[in-house]
């Protein structure tokens, strides 16, 4: 019996003598914990430290931190398992019960002599991917390694449930709970779900057997991969043996040759045809549109249809009775004809918004089975950006990741018009595992629609870049591409010119540069569009950005609000968030926290919905700062920033430093406000942002002389004097006035 189970399958859990032990809640701390319990060897401190920290994140104290987070988890009074040294670090495991080893070392082993008892236990251990949660993908090494990592497990836990099913197959009650793992971990494995079918029918569930054949053969359709027959097989079967079963509560007998519907011919096999492509859910209105036949005639069909048994009518609408009717029916159409039906169900679907996951994914499907690939990427696009509009960011990445791979296989412009589309859906999606690369191949693409003189998707390269190296720190990278951005459309025309200027502008506000050049672009912009009656939430962003900046709150307020409505309308989820964001920065510097905690509300709520990035971090920090505003308790606070120090958001980090440090002023907690000012003073030198270090200048002489500190003093009250002269932001240059007017304690 192990005094210590460590369980790497699904969320990182710690159990010591039964309890399950509270873990830090640092992401990186746990994922090097998982890290450590993989190798069996001391890995050096350096190494350590690249794997899980970046330079200004101070690596080897963070590294420290966390080992002495993890001895409290891992070492017990006279048994140090966490072993460090200056060179060094390694956990032992010697007397460590782990979950993802003892899978593997089943495996290595042999499956087929190991006891049924002891194959069953170890599968139940698998709870959900290797360290789920804890991807860290903007750590590309640890990431990799990650990966690698779950894949393995995965294909040892499909080996171990694939070795149970077969040798549980004569008891099948048994067998039962380890195929619906099975085709859990792998949905769309045919032989997986064929098995399932089979132990369902020898169970006489007829009716969840024909569920799960119905399933699988859309969700193997859908994903684009080739059906072998492994499904229907075991369906056909598994029924010749039980002899007398009839189908799935039809009551029915198997049909004989010349009733199946093949051997019928006109208007009734041509709309049979059509249904089995739109199987497992045909409908008559959608039969009618994609068929060419008029009503009256798919109504002849269908009542012969239902008369032979081939369809029924129910509560869920027109069903085939037997799938495998569907499935011979589809099969026999040439692949040339299906890819022309295909074609036209898509086009059809295409001509209207979608509505529903539903009609998405049926989009998806049957342009991808058209053999269009144009088409195809299309679809993937469109069903993608759906997707972000109902905040199913993972079905909308992966229809980016499908989209991606299709369009690869294409070439000349469409190719990069179309791979630049898919690279703003995929990072709206979801953040870039690797962002820098990321960035470098959507300037790549830019570039070769520049050369195709494609220069909207220019626009959109250049821009999409530009908000990439923004959101991590590169400004003066962003900047230049986002010239780039306006100098690839300035020979252009109409509504692409006009979204051009305004994003522009929008992002020199944001950046603080070139605010002369950023007005004038607006300006044209907002009479072009004037002109065009054009609508873009660019425009009143970037009108915000600069309001603000003059600290004119009540009209950049206003423009935020018609920002925030118009993103709302278009289903850009980030441009919403990021006008509330702004809206709850105004909240704080007018000190009305009662309305920003409002404010906070809808930001969380926002932010659970949109990718995994900083947005979350950010708005439950900004919560805590309101807590401490309104209830003086900044502990809450100091937990919230763990995530997003993590999430790299340094702008995000050091704007709530910034306010926390005013808040800690007003509380005379003088040391705990210099501490904050500082780390927000270096974020804002690495992000060059002006208005920034000026507030981190201004609060840090302030604490310096109420500590008595006059070189300190006199340091950064000279920084704040040199930075008040630059092009700040006008409510930045008010805020430093304030500090440096006010009173000393002899009334000077």
């Amino acid at each position: 019996m192990h005094a210590l189970t460590l369980n790497l399958l699904g969320d990182l859990e710690v159990i010591r003598d039964g309890q399950v032990l509270v873990l830090p809640p640092s992401r990186k701390t746990r994922a090097l914990l998982g890290y450590l319990a993989r190798h069996s060897r001391p890995l050096s401190r350096e190494h350590l430290c690249d794997l899980l920290w970046e330079l200004p994140d101070d690596p080897r104290g963070s590294l420290r931190w966390s080992l002495s987070k993890l001895r409290r988890v891992v070492d017990a009074a006279g048994r140090p398992r966490l072993r460090a040294d200056r060179h060094g670090v390694l956990l032992d495991t010697s007397d460590i019960d782990i979950d993802v080893v003892g899978l593997h070392a089943l495996c290595r082993d042999g499956l087929a002599a190991a006891d049924i008892d002891q194959l069953e236990r170890t599968a139940s251990r698998y709870r959900g991917h290797f360290l789920e949660g804890l991807e860290l993908d903007r750590f590309a090494d640890f990431h990799g390694w990650y990966l690698a990592e779950r894949e393995a497990a995965m294909r040892a836990q499909t080996t171990l449930l694939t070795t149970l099913v077969q040798r549980l197959a004569d008891t099948p009650e048994r067998a039962l709970p380890h195929a619906h793992a099975w085709v859990r971990l792998v949905p769309f494995d045919e032989a997986a779900r064929a098995w399932l079918v089979r132990l369902l029918l020898a169970l006489h569930r007829p009716r969840e057997a024909e569920q799960q054949l119905q399933l699988g053969v859309r969700l193997i359709r859908e994903a684009g991969l080739p059906l072998n027959g492994q499904l229907l097989r075991a369906w056909r079967e598994t029924r010749q043996v039980q002899g007398s079963m009839v189908s799935a509560g039809t009551g029915m007998p198997p049909l004989s040759a010349a009733d199946a519907p093949l051997a019928h011919a006109g208007d009734t096999l041509e709309v049979m045809r059509w249904a089995a492509l739109l199987a497992p859910d045909p409908d008559p209105a959608t039969l009618g549109r994609v068929s060419g036949l008029d009503t009256n005639r798919i109504g002849l069909a269908l009542e012969v249809a239902e008369r032979h048994g081939w369809l029924t009518f129910g509560a869920e609408g027109l069903r085939f009775s037997r799938i495998e009717v569907a499935a011979e029916l589809y099969q026999a159409i040439s692949p040339a004809r299906r890819q022309a039906m295909h074609r036209r169900i898509a086009e059809w679907l295409a001509e209207s918004p979608l509505n529903d996951m539903r009609q998405a994914t049926s989009l998806a499907h049957h342009a991808h089975a058209s053999g269009d690939l144009e088409l195809a990427v299309r679809a993937m696009i469109e069903a993608g950006r759906f997707c972000l509009r109902i905040f199913a960011n993972q079905q909308a990445q992966h229809f980016a990741q499908r989209g991606l791979a299709l369009a690869d296989a294409m070439t000349g412009s469409r190719r990069v018009c179309l791979a630049l589309e898919l690279h703003e859906l995929l990072y709206s999606a979801a953040p870039l595992a690797d962002w820098e690369a990321g960035a470098g191949e959507v300037v790549a693409l830019a570039e070769q629609a520049l050369e195709h003189g494609a220069l909207a998707h220019a626009r959109l390269g250049f821009q999409l870049a530009s908000h990439i190296r923004w959101a991590h720190g590169q400004w003066r990278d962003a900047h230049e591409q986002t010239l780039q951005a306006e100098r690839a459309t300035r020979c252009g025309e109409g509504r692409e010119q006009v979204i051009a200027m305004a994003e522009t502008a929008r992002c020199l506000a944001m950046l603080e540069r070139d605010l002369n050049q950023a007005k004038a672009l607006l300006a044209q912009a907002r009479e072009l569009a004037i002109q065009q009656n054009i609508g873009h939430p660019a425009i009143p962003l970037a009108q915000g950005l600069l309001s603000l900046h003059e600290d004119r709150f009540d009209s950049a307020e206003s423009y935020f609000k018609e920002a925030r409505t118009l993103c709302k309308a278009m289903g850009d989820r980030l441009g919403e968030f990021q006008a509330q964001e702004t809206l709850l920065l105004m909240d704080f510097e007018r000190d009305d926290y009662a309305r920003a905690r409002e404010r906070c509300a809808q930001l969380r709520e926002l932010a659970e919905r949109l990718r995994d990035g900083s947005e979350a971090p950010y708005a439950a920090s900004a919560d805590a700062l309101c807590h401490y505003a309104l209830e003086d308790d900044s502990d809450p606070f100091g937990v919230a920033l763990v995530p997003l120090r993590h999430a790299d958001a340094r702008h995000r980090l050091a704007v709530l430093l910034l306010q926390a440090a005013r808040l800690d002023l007003a509380r005379a907690r003088t040391e705990t406000a210099r501490q904050r000012a500082s780390e927000a003073l270096e974020h804002a030198r690495v992000l060059e942002r002006r208005s920034e270090q000026l507030l981190a200048h201004a609060l840090l002489a302030e604490c310096a002389r109420r500590l008595g500190d006059t070189p300190a003093w006199r340091l950064h009250a000279q920084a704040a004097e040199a930075l008040a002269q630059e092009p700040v932001a006008g409510w930045a240059r008010r805020r430093w006035q304030a500090l440096r007017d006010q009173p000393t304690e002899d009334g000077t």
